[in-house]
């Protein structure tokens, strides 16, 4: 069995998909997940693999990974962010100028876009 068929049906399970559900949604045949499960395919096309992760709302490079890991949702990722985001925008309208100034040039040299 890969790897990449316990991650899959570890999503469908913490989703509630069935693994014909799935294939049905993404257009995969039914026969590919038990080639994955005998170990007769061992990896699916990346173009696969990227509709698989779509669908279930993981980064792709969960699939492509060998390790079993925990994975985060993207949309709680791009939720986490947007907080972040939104505290550094509270935080600014505390700081006087010149504070705002060294932060963002102090952020411009980590991304390495200093001048």
């Amino acid at each position: 069995m890969s790897n990449l068929y316990e991650k899959i049906m570890e999503l469908c399970k913490s989703q509630g998909v069935s693994g014909a559900r799935l294939c049905a949604d993404v257009g995969l045949s039914r026969g590919i997940l038990t080639e994955l499960k005998s170990g007769r395919t061992k990896t699916l096309s990346v173009p696969t693999m990227q509709k698989i992760a779509q669908y279930f709302g993981v980064p792709l490079e969960y699939l492509l990974s060998d390790e079993s890991e925990e994975i985060t949702p993207v949309g709680q990722i791009q939720d986490e962010l947007f907080e972040k985001r939104k505290l550094l925008f509270d935080l600014s309208g505390k700081a006087k100028e010149e504070d705002l100034d060294k932060f963002i040039k102090m952020l411009n040299v980590m991304l390495g876009e200093d001048e």
